[in-house]
């Protein structure tokens, strides 16, 4: 379940090949630990979809509906990921890395994002939100499978080195669009340090909401923190750009650009509401429907669809430190040790 680190988006190949609202990918960590697991469960249900918020997650994700697979007769476990859409993770993505004007306020600035995300991760309002889709899963799935059932919620990982001095005079501004986008901007260690830190206030909330969920549930729900093991395998670790580094475990834009260029500029919608001569405002999430519908049937515009949304989203070689961190979580806890023995938050520093 959860949003689009839990889709694998851009992680392997999509799973439904014309799927333009989820964005499943077979490299997604759920689906590598589905096949790892031993002994293997009878049934999985890949119900995550890319940009679901909290009142997605309740109003869909944990019911039948469109592009979105039930759950099974008897769950054994979830794995969760949810929170970074609440804070607004695209529009920190668009305007405080790549610089593009927010489609329903074209006068918000970086600064504007960061202000309103980091008091959005702090608020007490985020870490209900985050308990009410924890007790709602954890109701659901003991009403089919008993007391047994569990959930493991995953973390996010910090995206930068904010040390180094060499990415102060870097920009990700992407060439595409180019004619649409703010004055460049850089990534200084100030603006690498306030992303990191919504990373990790991010993850406090989550454990936060962990810890309170499990005071009447003990031993049956967890938080799993990889953040340490990403270490040098950030942004900014080595020189960039340089989307092609292997040993970068987030998407950034590629070689591709142009094909991007192409295909948005031939959407006249995309071209309106970009172009600073219209007054009409629509969603990320409306944008992305424009753009699917205009990418149609053909295998080509879809593959720019997912290389348009990918960015800062894991590499497969991040899903699968992700799926080995928690496989481990889960195999330990799939012993039916006692509750008094398994703490609800395992954090990557004691792995």
């Amino acid at each position: 379940m959860g949003d689009s680190y839990a889709a694998g988006l851009g992680a392997g190949n999509q799973i439904q090949a014309f799927d333009a609202i989820c964005l499943r990918h077979n490299g997604a960590y759920p689906v590598l630990l589905n096949g790892h697991l031993q002994p293997r469960p009878s049934k999985f249900n890949f119900v995550a979809c890319s940009g679901d918020t909290f009142p997605f997650i309740m109003q869909k994700q944990l019911q039948p509906g469109y592009l979105r697979p039930g759950w099974g007769d008897r769950p054994e476990f979830v794995t969760l990921s949810m929170g970074g859409n609440d804070i607004g993770f695209k529009d920190l993505v668009t305007l405080c890395i790549y610089f593009i004007p927010n489609p329903m306020d074209p006068f918000m600035e970086c600064g504007d994002a960061l202000a309103r995300s980091q008091r959005l991760v702090n608020s007490l309002d985020f870490v209900n939100a985050a308990i009410s889709v924890i007790i709602a899963t954890l109701r659901q799935g003991t009403t089919r499978h008993g007391k047994s059932f569990k959930i493991y919620v995953t973390g996010y990982a910090q995206f930068f080195n904010e040390k180094t001095t060499q990415c102060n005079s870097v920009s990700f501004r992407p060439d595409f669009l180019k004619q649409m986008l703010k004055a460049k901007q850089y990534l200084t260690i100030g603006k690498r340090r306030a992303l990191n830190k919504l990373a990790r206030d991010l993850n406090a909330g989550l454990r936060e909401a962990v810890m309170k969920a499990s005071f009447g549930a003990p031993g049956r729900i967890f938080f799993i923190d990889y953040d340490r093991q990403f270490e040098g395998h950030r942004f900014c670790d080595r020189l960039e750009p340089n989307p092609n580094d292997a040993e970068t475990w987030f998407f950034t834009y590629g070689a591709n650009q142009a094909a991007i260029a192409d295909f948005l500029d031939s959407i006249p919608q995309v071209q309106e509401v970009f172009s600073g001569h219209s007054n009409r405002t629509m969603s990320y999430a409306a944008l992305l429907q424009i753009i699917a519908e205009a990418a149609g049937n053909n295998k080509e515009k879809r593959d720019i669809l997912v290389d348009l949304t990918r960015v800062f989203h894991p590499k497969l070689a991040g899903h699968r430190i992700i799926e080995r961190r928690l496989r481990g979580v889960v195999m330990a806890t799939r012993a039916r040790l006692p509750p008094a023995l398994v703490a609800p938050v395992v954090d990557a520093e004691t792995s």
